[in-house]
């Protein structure tokens, strides 16, 4: 049997420099992976840059092919690099600046879905449990009772002024994003980057500004949402506006939102009934149907507040139980119309006659305008009293 030797003891100063060896090892093994964290944090900053870059424009089915490919590969970078986890439902959370607040239909397809064939994508979520992408598959295990759901974490945006921009450009594409939400969205985005700014200010100074170029005959251009901010900005003060109006366009121009179709399109779902609101966020009313069905106001058809309400809750029920078209309505609407105009001459025709009315109907009568002598300042008077009856009958 070999004698073992015993090792030799270790100087003072081996000591000291294999310590000193051992760290500096460690110290490389440490710069080493962080550098490869910053790689791998890069390349997913990398991703989400391009998948901004892709929403922030106009997109063709081909170019939503690709957009919703880096969506996957992000997810899939996030799953390598974390491996997704199973997460318990209760602690996850909607995100406050969610700019989607319509989610009924997509939901139930989404429960279908995830019956018939599990979870296909993992949810997005940031440290706190807060949801970044996926809400709709958490509000459908919700209502399937599930007690976890698999997810996979992202970095959370520095502020929620960010974070609100982002979600807003997440899902600006999407073919469900109703002009509600997104006027809401909108508004929202422009009063954090303008604090001092009311969000009912913010569609009166669209409104303001394209009004004011109307009757100038001058055009903003049917592109200027797709071009460089220098651009906008170029364009913009050949207007002279004021410095605010300036912000708000650029604002909105530079989330790739032309003002000119948003005042038309989208701001108007602003002045909704809240009865109409609740019906296109929950029973899935079109927003075109709902602009038609708030016309049905009491100054618009003369009636009571009350019988109004009633009214239009009765075209909200035509409307969704019939599936009714934004031409449809306006049919149905007109003909509610038409026919008040003829309950109302019914009963002035059965009723009694007001002698008070008939003594005012004589003098208007008997009134010779080219005869009588009568002041520039009484023709006025005389012509708003008459338009004012008029828009009373």
């Amino acid at each position: 049997m070999p004698i073992q030797r015993r090792p030799k003891p270790t100087s003072p100063d081996e000591f000291i420099e294999g310590a000193n060896l051992t760290e500096s090892v460690l110290q490389h093994q440490i710069e080493v992976l962080e550098h490869q964290l910053q790689q791998k944090d890069e390349h997913e900053q990398a991703l989400v840059g391009e998948i901004e870059q892709l929403r922030a424009n106009d997109l063709d089915e081909t170019e939503r092919q690709l957009l919703q490919k880096q969506i996957d590969e992000l997810r899939e970078h996030l799953k390598q690099n974390q491996g997704s986890v199973e997460y318990p439902i209760a602690k996850i959370h909607p995100n406050p600046k969610q700019t989607r607040q319509t989610f009924k239909e997509e939901v139930e397809a989404m429960e279908r879905s995830l019956q018939e064939e599990g979870q296909l994508d993992d949810v997005m979520l940031f440290d706190d449990g807060t949801l970044f992408d996926g809400e709709c598959r958490w509000r459908a295990a919700t209502n399937l009772n599930w007690k976890t759901i698999r997810a996979v974490f992202v970095s959370r945006p520095e502020n929620d002024q960010t974070l609100r921009r982002r979600t807003y450009l997440a899902n600006r594409h999407r073919r469900d994003l109703n002009a509600l939400d997104k006027a809401a969205s909108l508004v929202a985005i422009v009063c954090d980057e303008i604090s001092e700014l009311k969000p009912d200010e913010v569609s009166r100074i669209v409104n303001r500004v394209l009004t004011r170029l109307k009757r100038r005959k001058q055009k903003l251009g049917d592109r200027l949402h797709l071009q460089p901010q220098e651009q906008q900005r170029a364009i913009l003060a050949q207007f002279k506006l004021e410095p605010v109006e300036i912000q708000v366009f650029l604002i909105l121009l530079g989330l790739q939102e032309h003002p000119a179709t948003l005042n038309r399109n989208v701001f108007p779902t602003l002045s909704l009934n809240p009865n109409l609101r609740i019906a296109v966020r929950e029973r899935a009313l079109g927003c075109a149907q709902a602009l038609v069905l708030n016309r049905l106001t009491s100054d618009n058809l003369g009636l009571s507040k009350q019988k109004a309400l009633q009214l239009l809750n009765e075209g909200i029920e035509v409307t969704l139980a019939n599936n009714l078209s934004e031409i449809k309505a306006q049919q149905w609407v007109a003909e509610q119309k038409k026919q008040l105009v003829g309950d109302a001459t019914k009963a002035l025709s059965n009723g009694v006659r007001n002698q008070h009315v008939d003594h005012i109907l004589v003098a208007v009568q008997r009134l010779d305008l080219d005869k009588a002598t009568i002041s520039t300042e009484q023709r006025q008077e005389l012509k708003q009293a008459l338009k004012r009856v008029l828009q009373m009958l």
